[in-house]
């Protein structure tokens, strides 16, 4: 337990106020000492009840780099089990949070009445990956903010970064489609509606009943099953070029998903299919957020993503180009990739 900077001044106006009774007699003493004393006395007892609190945290849901959301910190009292209680005496305390360097906070100290009222900051993403916020200490102070003692409040909790998502230009997104192939069943499938007859139909589709009512050949129109074929992507990196790898797979994905063309990204930790659910392109952006360097079989790949340090190449279609260059408005001169199925060796890509 420490002095605030209050409780050292109360603590010096004790002093002069003795020695000016010694100096002058006991009304000083009477005045200003018995009060003083009482205060520091009555501080000491409150915070010296207070207890460690727990740390529960709401926290803005997991989202790309450069985003983020608002991070709410509030303090129970743990019970037996997994069960918690509000602070049977709530108290004035001055909140310190702990955040890791992947994540940038506008402030981390806040002073609140501890139990009673949360401790709310806004966050961003910086770096993509898995990042704990806490734990919390919180100095606790008497109402009249003379004493003070620090109290590690346990409880962390994480939020997860997803790779910068870069907007992908027209042109290249055209070319992306144009990877897109979607065929349609011959046969038929289940019956869909009634439609009058137009040349062509075949005459074994005649709804020969409703044909009679109307006086007019009806035929029957059936639903055609169209099955879409994924896009393939195949992304790896070296050290130092995970970051740019995971950025340039996330954009391309979501172009192609955006455009309603499923995707099948081959990582160096295994292989994700994402398509017109949230809940597949969710997996697929959590794999992105943790992926590291490695190689990754592109063998048939319509996509090739490649992160170095210096760079991040894509292939399409046997032709290369940077990811930056997808990003512009202008199309760049691409140049021919004869054999992508392996990094070169001085690459260093780990396997």
């Amino acid at each position: 337990m420490r002095l605030t900077r209050r409780g050292i001044i109360v603590v010096g106006i004790c002093v002069a106020a003795v020695a000016s009774a010694v100096l002058f007699g006991p009304r000083a003493l009477n005045a200003v000492v018995v009060p003083g004393v009482l205060a520091l006395a009555a501080a000491y007892v409150q915070v010296s009840r207070t207890d460690a609190p727990t740390a529960v945290r709401e926290t803005p849901t997991d989202d790309h780099v450069g985003r983020g959301g608002t991070v709410e910190l509030s303090f129970v009292e743990r019970t037996a089990g997994s069960g918690s209680e509000p602070l049977p005496r709530p108290f004035v305390g001055l909140v310190t949070e702990t955040t890791p360097e992947g994540v940038r906070v506008d402030e981390t100290t806040h002073e609140v009445v501890v139990g009673a009222e949360p401790a709310t900051y806004e966050v961003t993403y910086q770096a993509r990956g898995r990042h704990a916020l806490g734990p919390a200490t919180v100095a606790a102070r008497d109402v009249l903010g003379l004493l003070a003692e620090e109290r590690s409040c346990p409880g962390t909790d994480t939020v997860l970064a997803y790779p910068e998502a870069r907007a992908i230009a027209t042109w290249a997104r055209r070319d992306l489609r144009a990877l897109h192939e979607t065929g349609v069943h011959e046969e038929r499938e289940e019956f869909d509606r009634l439609r009058e007859y137009t040349d062509g139909d075949s005459l074994r589709d005649v709804h020969w009943k409703t044909t009679a009512k109307r006086d007019d050949l009806i035929v029957k129109e059936f639903a055609a099953e169209a099955e879409t074929e994924a896009v393939s992507l195949a992304a790896g990196a070296t050290p130092g070029g995970a970051d740019g790898m995971a950025s340039a797979t996330a954009s391309l994905a979501l172009a192609l998903l955006e455009d309603g063309v499923p995707v099948d990204v081959t990582l160096p930790d295994g292989t994700v299919a994402a398509g017109p659910d949230r809940g597949t392109q969710t997996r697929l952006l959590e794999r992105l957020a943790l992926v590291g360097p490695g190689r990754a079989s592109t063998d048939d790949a319509d996509i090739v993503v490649f992160g170095e340090a210096s760079e991040t190449t894509v292939t399409i279609g046997g032709e290369q180009t940077t990811f930056d260059e997808l990003t512009v408005d202008r199309q760049p001169a691409y140049r021919t990739v004869t054999d992508h199925t392996a990094p070169e060796p001085d690459r260093g890509v780990v396997a």
